[in-house]
């Protein structure tokens, strides 16, 4: 298969969903978004407790996370809601969006003269691009075009020997077969094994990014006066056995396979164009990371879990994986990929891959996976500093 049905984009992007999005520029908005959401069929909700009292790379990390998801691949249209004069301006994140072809629509609550007439506004603006978007007809497109996220969610030590790798080399198959992208993340979980990633760098000036990034996140983390190995290894995953913050580390890289880094990006930046492999800096925590990854517009994310895990995003469709035969049993309405057969029965890692490649071909193609159709979804911006 070299090609995949996806929605064309004025920008030159192609998606493989076609969303409405309503967010909010603020948490005082979230309200009337959500009761949009709930009225207009097919709209997606996000909303989020920041874009007020923030210092300034705060400030331009929200909106840059805001603007990712309102111009993604898979975003047909967005309507931005604000409450009144907030410093995530909603009317130029509005303009922003409309600069990428897409239709977008600004409302204000203090404009509108209160919450009612801006749910009003809100829901005939929403309504009016979800039933264009449902004229929109899907169209052959090369899957060059793809961007395969990568995501850890409660990972045991299963997670190193079996779904990693079956997620390596799926991604890898996308990247060396197709000239597609891959991203993966969680920059605090590459303690122990930041210098083998490094090793994978194709030049000294990314190779010394990665190097800073983690020394960065160490004394980040270290500034706090509390020991990251208090938090990490997470408590469910020493109960899927592993003891220390370096062995969870190794295990994670797995799923990144042995092929060369392109680059490293910021939080929520957009992946470059360029095929390959990037990291994007993120912290471990699952839906902050998950979300960062989705701003900076990846497709469809492969979340490879050892216990079994809810974590999903509405706008980039979740691919859940697992090789642990006790996940799906925790799961199993959230479990699209069971690999377990190569762990403990008589299947290899060939085979785990082809079964991931499969799920993945056909989600790209239009099918829902298990998380999409029961509406789960978690949407978490990571923040820098402190609220001022």
């Amino acid at each position: 298969m070299s090609e995949f049905l996806g929605y064309e984009r004025a920008d030159g992007s192609v998606g493989i969903r076609n969303h409405v999005v309503i967010l909010s520029t603020a948490p005082y908005a979230n309200d009337t978004v959500q009761r949009a959401a709930d009225i207009v069929d097919d709209a997606i909700p996000l909303t989020h407790p920041l874009g007020r009292c923030q210092t300034k790379p705060d400030v331009f990390q929200t909106y840059r996370t805001l603007l990712g998801y309102a111009t993604h691949p898979n975003t047909y249209g967005a309507v931005v809601v604000a409450h009144a004069g907030e410093i995530v301006d909603g009317d130029e994140l509005a303009a922003d969006v409309a600069d990428t072809g897409r239709p977008s629509a600004s409302v204000n609550i203090h404009r509108e003269k209160g919450v009612m007439n801006a749910l009003d506004a809100t829901v005939d603006a929403a309504q009016e691009m979800v039933q264009d978007a449902s004229a929109q007809r899907r169209v052959p497109a090369d899957m060059s075009e793809l961007i395969f996220g990568i995501n850890c969610a409660t990972s045991d030590t299963t997670s190193g020997l079996c779904q990693h790798k079956a997620t390596a080399g799926a991604v890898w198959r996308l990247i060396d077969d197709h000239g597609g992208r891959g991203v993966f993340a969680e920059t605090p979980e590459f303690f122990g094994g930041e210098h083998d990633l490094a090793d994978r760098a194709v030049s000294d000036e990314v190779r010394e990014k990665i190097l800073d990034r983690v020394e960065y996140w160490d004394e980040r983390l270290q500034a706090t006066g509390y020991d990251v190995r208090g938090a990490q290894p997470t408590p469910d995953n020493m109960d899927g056995g592993l003891t220390t913050i370096e062995e969870k580390s190794l295990g994670a890289l797995v799923k990144s396979g042995s092929g060369p880094i392109q680059d490293l990006i910021d939080y929520s930046e957009k992946i470059p164009a360029d095929p390959g492999m990037y990291i994007m800096d993120t912290p471990g925590h699952g839906a902050e990371s998950v979300t960062g990854i989705g701003a900076g517009g990846a497709h469809f994310m492969v979340i490879s879990t050892g216990q079994g895990h809810t974590l999903s995003n509405a706008v980039m469709p979740t691919i859940k994986i697992t090789g642990n035969p006790h996940s799906r049993e925790r799961v199993p309405e959230e479990t699209d990929v069971d690999v377990s057969e190569a762990l403990v029965g008589d299947r290899d890692v060939e085979w785990a891959t082809d079964q991931l490649w499969n799920e993945v071909t056909d989600v790209a193609d239009g099918k829902q996976t298990l998380s999409e159709v029961l509406g789960e979804s978690q949407f978490a911006i990571h923040r820098i500093g402190p609220s001022t």
